[in-house]
């Protein structure tokens, strides 16, 4: 069993980088237990150290990943007054789940180091993915996550309590976590997964997100989307087997037009999206970028004008083969 001093241990205050913004506040990990699954949820929370109310952003990490990731945009986002939720999805390497059956966590496993030494992998990871555990399990989290948030429920410790607002939320992911997005903001699958999907997130920010063609997601499945969504690749953000940049930004292209935005980031490969501003390669563009999706959750989490004239800006002044193409539909 899980002790109350473990569902809220907690870090100390970390310090916030040069030019973050205001102060953060970072609960390094926090087990908050699903009691329908008897499953744990390491959750890291960044948030602004100032009282709120603040809106939230949850965020799925790419699939093996944890709460450690996209830190760097995590403590961003909360220094520009966002409360932002990592959780760690049963899919997890690093934390590892003990409700995952084994044969589930050993093909994760095994996948993985293939991609990780560099040998013939992509459709062996596609097919993995493509496991519908991997998607009801994350589905089941957020959903768990939301409805802890809409009710400032007891489970989350005081201190997130008292800084959010439960009215809105938004939900952001990289790669299978923004394949995660996608469903919960409105792709169609095929199959559909069972319900309830998680409902009512104010925007979506997409990061190496997925197009059609696999993991149930068939051409017209982005059609009916008109969630904001901020749509996020590289110029060498290829696919698990193979698949290109512009394939990334089929949701982009094909949601509804109106508050949809895309970042193409020049050099940036898969991986590279959470740089440290101190890269001497990549930091400019990730800082820029950073400072872009603050002002997407502005936009769209605190109803502020400003974070859409600073999105417009960007797109109106880019231009293909510039360090960051920003565009708008």
């Amino acid at each position: 069993m899980f002790s109350r001093r473990r569902l809220l241990q907690a870090a100390p205050a970390l310090a916030v980088p040069p030019g973050l913004g205001a102060p953060v506040r970072t609960l390094d990990r926090v087990d908050l237990v699903d009691p329908a699954r008897g499953r744990p949820i390491p959750t890291r929370i960044h948030m602004p150290a100032a009282g709120g109310p603040w809106p939230v952003v949850i965020f799925s990490h790419g699939f093996g990943g944890s709460l450690a990731a996209f830190s760097n945009a995590g403590r961003a986002w909360a220094a520009k007054g966002v409360v932002v939720l990592h959780p760690t999805h049963a899919d997890s390497v690093q934390v590892p789940d003990a409700t995952l059956p084994e044969a589930d966590a050993r093909a994760v496993r095994q996948a993985l180091a293939a991609a990780a030494g560099g040998r013939p992998n992509g459709d062996l990871l596609a097919s993995v993915m493509e496991r519908p555990v991997f998607l009801r399990s994350r589905l089941a989290d957020i959903g768990f996550l939301q409805s802890l948030v809409r009710a400032k429920d007891s489970r989350l410790p005081a201190a997130v309590r008292e800084r959010i607002d439960p009215t809105r939320i938004g939900m952001a992911g990289h790669s299978f976590g923004a394949y995660l997005t996608l469903v919960i903001c409105g792709a169609r699958l095929s199959p559909e997964p069972p319900p309830p999907l998680p409902a009512g997130f104010r925007s979506g920010l997409v990061i190496s997100g997925q197009g059609t063609g696999r993991m149930g997601l068939k051409p017209g499945a982005f059609a009916r989307m008109a969630t904001p969504l901020f749509s996020i690749t590289g110029s060498l953000d290829f696919g698990a087997a193979g698949e290109t940049p512009d394939w990334r930004l089929e949701a982009f292209q094909s949601a509804r037009p109106g508050r949809q935005y895309a970042a193409i980031l020049d050099g940036f490969r898969h991986g590279d999206f959470d740089a440290p501003d101190s890269d001497p390669v990549l930091g400019k563009a990730a800082s820029r970028l950073r400072n872009l999706q603050s002002a997407f959750w502005r936009a769209t989490l605190a109803g502020d004008a400003s974070g859409w004239a600073e999105l417009d800006r960007a797109a109106g002044a880019s231009r293909a083969g510039f360090p960051m193409e920003v565009r708008r539909r």
